[in-house]
């Protein structure tokens, strides 16, 4: 009897474990599912559909039970509906086929046969502007950027993307309270067609309140002349943070906070707390670099951030190379309303030394540097300026010591996508200046002059750079005008890194009986250079340049060509050409070695 028992417990144990083997034991393979997606071929679709799917996302865990993975294929169907809704399809049907394991170490086949059908499309689009912000051009423009139209697939993506868009931009613009009265996508699912109704109430626009400055350092009005806004303006995001760069680029902060509340309902004036830590008052900068026209070079200064409670600044600077001496000291002193607008006043000493030439000159001038707009909307840098220059020099075997009271005037545009390395850009810089006999001067002339560059990306990969300069000098003889009577530095030199690639620095220009290069009163140069990146930092280029520096227009130009390197360093731009002088016999060659940005 006992021994029967015994068998009757054995056979109930095995009917047990059969029982549960077939009911669903657990499934201990690493993914218990293997789950088939037919007829979808839109990744992000499909990336949808497996992100819906409850079978897709529980098929790896453990003790998944084979009743489990029945229940949860039966819900497939309808997650597959839900998930592909967002894409515009409302009429898709799916077939699920599951397929058991034939051994239990072997995954279950989910397999979804999968019919989108025609997706819906937009009928029609109702987007309301309401409030203060119904005529605002900025929330209108956005309104009609708004991604979805007429006739297209009902994206679901893109409706809530038009939503946060204009959304962001009222919070941008100071409609605080903006907010979707009605927000409605209608679907005809018979049709295929559907309805967006929107109703964007915008409620009423803040203003800029009172700007209060948490400071010891200035007097206010210095630091009005950073503000990119005034009370009572409108409120503008943008503009807020526009004020705050501003503060940050001046030099004096090191630290910056803004605080600007949002208003409560009763009120739409948001005062603006600005709260400035200074720094150090003193300033110091070092520098190295080398080109082929000066060797090696450095430069030591030192800037006194802050004179006093009106911004003025003052700084001392020391150039050295093989060919250059110069130290310079200025004094800045903020004017108008405008935070780039200042007078500056300097004086400074060069002494430099060239294979054509020899000056030392002492320079004082007062000048101011201001922003201005021409021809409607052409910004450009101005400088407006009164210089004295002394200088003593010698050339070609003269000495000569000339002393000019030289008005001028300096115009610049410069617009680059990248100010370091540009793929898109361009810089034009006018110059004139003049001096006239017996007014502070021994000599009389009138000088201009127009450098460009202009740069433009071609492909992925390359860049074409042009670049000209042209100068003209008129000297007139009733008025004592006499070319051997200009100074060095008033006189136009071709040749070298920037100029003529090929010919020595400033070694092209006229020359008098024996030979020797004495410069000239014009100038005329041009370039065309292609530049083609090989590796992340580095590039090819090939080049041509043409010029010279000449009294006649007649005068033959000299060409010089060839190629060169270019490495985007750490420290900026390094070009390393060598280029041949086509118009020299032999054509010998030069290495050119630069460091800098091309703008």
């Amino acid at each position: 009897m006992l021994k029967g028992r015994r068998l009757n417990k054995v056979a109930l144990y095995a009917l047990c474990g059969t029982i549960l083997f077939t009911a669903g034991v657990p499934v201990w393979a690493a993914d218990a599912v293997t789950i088939h997606l037919e007829g979808v071929e839109n990744g992000e679709l499909r990336k949808n559909i497996l992100a819906y799917l409850s079978l897709e996302q529980q098929k790896s865990l453990p003790r998944l039970s084979s009743n489990r993975i029945k229940q949860l294929n039966k819900l497939a169907p309808e997650e597959i509906k839900k998930a592909v809704q967002p894409f515009g399809y409302y009429s898709v049907s799916v077939t699920p086929v599951l397929t058991a394991p034939n051994a239990q170490e072997q995954p279950w086949q989910a397999q979804y046969r999968i019919d989108l059908g025609k997706p819906v499309t937009l009928r029609h689009i109702e987007l309301l502007l309401l409030g203060d912000g119904k005529d605002d051009p900025e929330l209108q423009a956005q309104a009609a950027k708004f991604p979805l139209k007429i006739n297209d697939v009902l994206v679901h993506s893109k409706y809530e993307q038009g939503k946060r868009a204009l959304r962001n931009l009222a919070e941008e613009r100071g409609y605080f309270n903006a907010q979707f009265t009605q927000q409605r996508v209608e679907v005809d699912e018979a049709a295929g067609t559907a309805q967006i109704l929107l109703h964007f109430e915008t409620g009423k626009r803040s203003r800029f309140g009172e700007v209060n400055f948490k400071q010891n350092m200035f007097e206010d009005s210095v630091l009005q002349r950073f503000m990119t806004f005034q009370s009572q303006d409108f409120y503008s995001g943008t503009q807020l943070l526009n004020f705050r760069n501003a503060l940050v680029d001046s030099d004096y902060f090191a630290e910056v906070d803004i605080d600007a509340p949002r208003p409560d309902p009763q009120h739409s004036e948001i005062p603006i707390t600005v709260k400035l830590k200074p720094r150090p008052l003193n300033k110091y900068y070092a520098g190295i670099g080398y080109g082929t026209d000066t060797g090696p070079r450095g430069s030591l200064g030192w800037e006194r951030r802050q004179i006093n409670r009106w911004g003025h600044r003052f700084s001392l600077d020391a150039q050295l190379s093989q060919i250059r001496n110069a130290a310079t000291a200025r004094y800045y002193i903020p004017t108008g309303s405008n935070k780039d607008d200042f007078y500056a006043i300097s004086t400074g000493y060069k002494d430099e030394h060239t294979k054509t030439s020899d000056n030392k000159t002492l320079i004082a001038s007062a000048g101011l540097n201001q922003n201005r707009t021409l021809w409607g909307d052409v910004k450009v840098r101005e400088l407006l300026a009164l210089e004295y220059r002394d200088e003593r020099y010698s050339i070609a075997g003269e000495d000569g010591h000339s002393r000019l009271l030289m008005p001028t005037l300096s115009w610049t545009y410069v617009q680059a996508d990248d100010r370091i390395y540009t793929r898109r850009g361009q810089k034009v810089q006018w110059d004139l200046r003049g001096a006239m006999d017996k007014v502070v001067s021994n000599t009389s002339f009138v000088q201009t002059k127009l450098s460009g560059i202009v740069i433009r990306s071609i492909g992925e990969s390359g860049r074409i750079l042009l670049r000209g300069d042209m100068g003209y000098t008129y000297i007139p003889q009733n008025l004592s005008g006499d070319f051997n009577e200009l100074p060095v530095s008033v006189r136009f030199f071709a040749g070298g890194d920037r100029s003529v690639r090929g010919y020595d620095y400033n070694s092209l220009g006229s020359k008098n009986a024996a030979g020797q290069v004495i410069g000239a009163k014009n100038l005329l140069v041009g370039s065309a250079e292609y530049e083609h990146r090989i590796l992340d930092k580095w590039s090819l280029a090939a080049f041509y340049d043409v010029g010279n520096a000449l009294n006649s227009f007649n005068t033959p130009l000299k060409h010089g060509t060839g190629v060169g390197v270019r490495w985007q360093s750490p420290v900026g731009l390094i070009r390393v050409d060598v280029a041949t002088a086509l118009s020299e016999p032999g054509k010998p060659l030069r290495l050119h070695v630069t460091i800098g940005p091309d703008l």
